[in-house]
């Protein structure tokens, strides 16, 4: 009995050193074994911690790995572009799948606090699309390492987007847990899921038909794996007070997908609708006074393909809504709206959106509408109305507000429109009706959290069939204020249609602060050069084709003030083009020509030209990150520049420039400017013993600079040092303010001080040896610099320089030898070169006779045969006389007979 409890005792023992050490023998195998499979499958970055978390003890008998600050970052179009980013992950294998080393199954996952980030681009390109492809290899048919026996999946604390630009559609899940639970090993199982979010965003084409909505969803679907046919059962979602229901399917085909799907809302009452509006369902909520029917239904059914999709349909059904806050003495009453939407093929031309009847009461005020649609891809055909007044300022004895929330001002639509789009684009504008006004009058808003400096506005738009003219738009936004009139063409195929969208105005502002829209940051009326404000990047709207002929007094831009900006920018394909944009600061003046792209806003482009007219050198490095990157030596350099600049780069996604893909050439030039303290000066100048190159004053100097991938790279400037002493430069610089240089010192031999000393007592040696050789005044100096801008390396040739002077000596001999040498040979091939001139000259003379004497017997016979011939000529022309001659007289003879025998005939008779 010991004996079997001591062999017990040991196996417990060794199996806990097992369960203890296995983790950590394997946890390098691990780590490789995802790096590996990552590299392999994936067209993207992954990274992770290397302090990772592996245990036995916690999930027993699976093996669970904790990994921290996971992230995977796309290449390519998506560079920097991060899809996933985890702080926390857990995730539980099956042990002996490890051991093993064949497959990895995976069991259950959990993420804390992850950021998915899910975009499609216009082009259809995914940025979860990361798996690597080849398309010379053939189809690699074996298994993945990795297995999924998924059991559960869980999230806390999440954010997810997902932003299809091709549709385009958006939705977002913030602050969002999420719970899944379901045996993937099985071919049936249920899936059981619910997640619940704080806010819950769904947009369509830039409208946010739920905003920041509370959700709490609970799915619940019969999984058939083998058939790829999922049922959903017992399905409930809470949006804010609304509370929806759904059942159906979706059969996953080979080729295709199967949906028949049904929702409707669970409670009819107007209440629950309302909650969905933004700004209404707050913690009062429950005490709303609220009356009406609601009547909420949709399907979605049909397949889905390539060349296909479901039909589908929506009703929405309002009787006599009203919705009172309890404090509040005005309401929203008389609510009545009859929408359906009607698609029962899933052709999307036989779309049909009927809003037969929306009336209400808003704060008192009456407002109607009415909206018919059809044929909306062949030729639209719209007919609707709207007419009502706001009063805004009524708005918040209807709705509680914040006490430092500002809200008044009317605003009057008076509008009808009816007919094809196509009219309006083919021209027949006599074919589409419309008429009518909109009008904002004394509109004031004001709200500390997302526009705590308020904006006010007077606006005016007048409509018919073929343009809008905005006859008014003056007022303030923030800080800044604008007066904008104009004319707005194609303006309904735009609206109803989605087309192209025209205008020209005339935009004129006393003040205008871009930071307000750049940025979430507290902006400044006057800020500094070294105000670092955090930017983003903005998507200039692909449907706009807008002329804006812009007078701004005074701009303020990240760190720059820019006055009488004047010039015109024109928006359009998702393109902002700058034509003869003209601008002062800086002390100086600068003009602006070029195109910033935001078709991939995540990462957009621009291509520009600037010409510069006397900036300040230390205020333009101070105002700028890309020459404070790039060209540091500005902030020793004192002066006033002329420029012209070619500049082609992309920018982060806090517009900042990308270094990296910077191109272009600046051509630059300085009329007078004073270069002091510079670190480099100040070594070589150690190493040469002259003062004076530790500050120079500089005038005249032109140079051009080649910027590409990041280096900034001079062919060879001449750089005038002082009266007699320049230097001649070549090299690059980079990014990380690395230096590879090369310099030639040309300087005066008397400003080398002891140096020229040494340089004198060489020319009297070479004196003493009957040597009497002119020194230049002038000595050459190879500098070679290295290292980084702030802390250089130099290395100067003055110590070669003796040598370098006596080979020069030496030199010299050699040349007067040469010289000599070369004078004798000159002499000798002279006498030969007239030796064989005259020979030459000889054998002319002789050739030149023989020919003088082959032309002159060329003409004797020339002047024989042309004797010859006049002669021939001569006779010819005799003979031709006689013959004539002799045919006149025979004819007078013919003619004598003739009137001799008619003479006779008439005697006769």
């Amino acid at each position: 009995m010991k004996k079997f409890l001591k062999i017990s005792g040991i196996t417990v023992l060794v199996l806990l050193i097992l369960l203890f050490t296995l983790p950590f023998l394997f946890k390098d195998k691990i780590k490789q074994a995802i790096r590996d499979e990552a590299n392999t499958s994936l067209n993207a970055t992954l990274n992770f911690s290397n302090d990772i978390d592996i245990t036995i003890i916690k999930n027993f008998p699976k093996l669970t790995l904790g990994l921290k600050d996971l992230s995977i970052v796309g290449k390519d179009t998506f560079q920097n572009d991060t899809l996933v980013y985890f702080p926390e992950l857990s995730v539980s294998f099956n042990l002996m799948s490890v051991i093993k080393g064949d497959k990895m199954e995976i069991n259950k996952i959990y993420l804390n606090k992850p950021m998915i980030n899910l975009l499609v681009l216009e082009n259809g390109k995914a940025n979860w699309d990361i798996a690597k492809t080849d398309s010379t290899a053939q189809e690699d048919t074996s298994a993945s390492s990795f297995a999924m026996a998924l059991s559960a999946l869980d999230i806390e604390n999440g954010n997810l987007t997902y932003d299809d630009r091709t549709l385009p559609f958006y939705t977002s899940l913030k602050s969002f847990n999420h719970h899944l639970v379901g045996d993937f090993t099985l071919d049936k199982f249920l899936l059981k899921t619910s997640t619940q979010a704080q806010e819950f965003v769904l947009s369509y084409d830039g409208v946010p038909y739920i905003n920041k909505a509370n959700a709490d969803i609970t799915a619940n679907l019969d999984m058939d794996m083998a058939n790829m046919k999922f049922t959903f059962k017992d399905n409930d979602i809470k949006l804010n007070a609304l509370h929806l229901g759904g059942e159906g399917f979706v059969d996953m085909n080979d080729d295709d997908m199967e949906f028949d799907l049904v929702f409707d809302a669970k409670q009819t009452d107007f209440k629950t609708l309302m909650s969905m509006v933004p700004g209404v369902y707050s913690s009062s909520f429950d005490k709303v006074k609220a009356s009406g029917k609601v009547a909420f239904n949709g399907y979605f059914k049909g397949i889905m393909s390539e060349t296909k999709m479901p039909g589908f349909g929506l009703k929405l059904n309002i009787d006599n809504g009203n919705f009172q806050y309890p404090d509040l003495p005005k309401a929203l009453n008389n609510v009545y709206v009859d929408l359906a939407v009607d698609n029962a093929t899933g052709v999307p031309d036989n779309t049909f959106i009927n809003l037969s009847r929306f009336d209400a009461k808003v704060a008192g005020e009456p407002i109607s509408a009415k909206l018919k649609v059809k044929t909306p891809v062949s030729n639209l055909f719209a007919d609707g109305e709207l007419k009502g007044k706001i009063n805004l300022t009524e708005y918040r004895n209807m709705m509680p507000l914040s006490a430092e929330t500002q809200l008044s001002g009317i605003i009057n639509s008076d509008l009808k429109f009816k007919g094809y789009v196509n009219s309006i684009q083919s021209g027949n504008f006599d074919k589409f009706d419309a008429s009518g006004s909109i009008s904002a009058d004394q509109l004031v808003y004001m709200d500390k959290e997302s526009l705590p400096q308020g904006t006010k506005l007077n606006a005016l738009l007048k409509f018919n069939p073929k343009s809008v003219a905005l006859e008014n738009c003056k007022g303030t936004v923030g800080l800044s204020d604008f007066d904008v009139h104009g004319q707005i063409d194609n303006f309904f195929p735009y609206f109803l249609s989605d087309d192209v969208l025209k205008g020209n105005f005339v935009f004129n502002s006393n003040y205008f602060n871009a930071n307000e829209f750049l940025t979430e940051e507290e902006v400044k009326t006057e800020p500094s050069v070294t105000d670092t404000i955090q930017l983003e990047a903005f998507e200039v709207p692909k449907n706009l084709d807008f002329v804006l002929q812009s007078n701004v007094n005074t701009l303020i831009y990240d760190n720059l003030k820019l006055n009488d900006l004047a010039g015109k920018i024109i928006i359009k394909e998702s393109q902002m083009f700058f034509d003869n944009v003209n601008v002062n600061t800086l002390g100086g003046s600068m003009s602006l020509n070029g195109v910033y792209e935001s078709k991939n806003p995540s990462f957009p482009f621009s291509d520009v030209k600037f010409t510069v007219k006397s900036l300040d050198i230390i205020e333009t490095f101070r105002a700028f990150d890309m020459v404070q990157k790039m060209l540091p030596i500005a902030q020793y350099t004192e002066g006033l520049f002329n420029a012209d600049i070619q500049l082609s780069n992309n920018f982060n996604s806090d517009l900042s420039v990308s270094y990296p893909t910077v191109s272009g050439v600046i051509k630059m030039g300085i009329g007078q400017a004073a270069i002091k303290n510079l670190p480099v000066l100040n070594m070589i100048a150690d190493k040469l013993k002259i003062d004076k190159l530790k500050n120079l004053n500089v005038s005249d100097l032109n140079f051009k600079l080649n910027l590409l991938n990041g280096k900034v790279n001079m062919d060879s400037m001449i750089l005038p040092l002082w009266t007699g002493a320049k230097a001649k430069i070549s090299g690059y610089s980079a990014l990380d303010q690395s230096m590879n240089y090369v310099a030639k010192l040309s300087i005066p031999r008397k400003d080398f001080g002891e140096a020229n000393s040494a340089l004198t007592s060489l020319t009297n040696q070479a004196k003493q040896k009957g040597v009497d050789l002119a020194l230049s005044d002038v000595i050459d100096v190879d500098v070679l610099i290295g290292g980084f801008f702030n802390k250089p390396e130099v290395k100067v040739s003055l110590h070669d320089a003796k040598n370098s002077l006596v080979n020069g000596l030496k030199d010299q001999l050699k040349d007067e030898a040469e010289k000599r040498k070369q004078a004798a040979i000159d002499e000798a091939k002279k006498r030969a070169d007239a030796a064989k001139q005259k020979t030459i000259d000889s054998l002319n003379n002789i050739k030149q006779q023989g020919i003088d004497r082959v032309n002159a017997e060329k003409k004797a016979l020339e002047e024989k045969a042309a004797e010859e011939k006049r002669k021939a000529e001569e006779k010819a022309k005799e003979e031709a006389e006689r013959l004539k001659q002799e045919l006149e007289k025979k004819k007078q003879e013919e003619k004598q007979k003739a009137l001799d025998k008619l003479k006779g005939g008439v005697l006769k008779k």
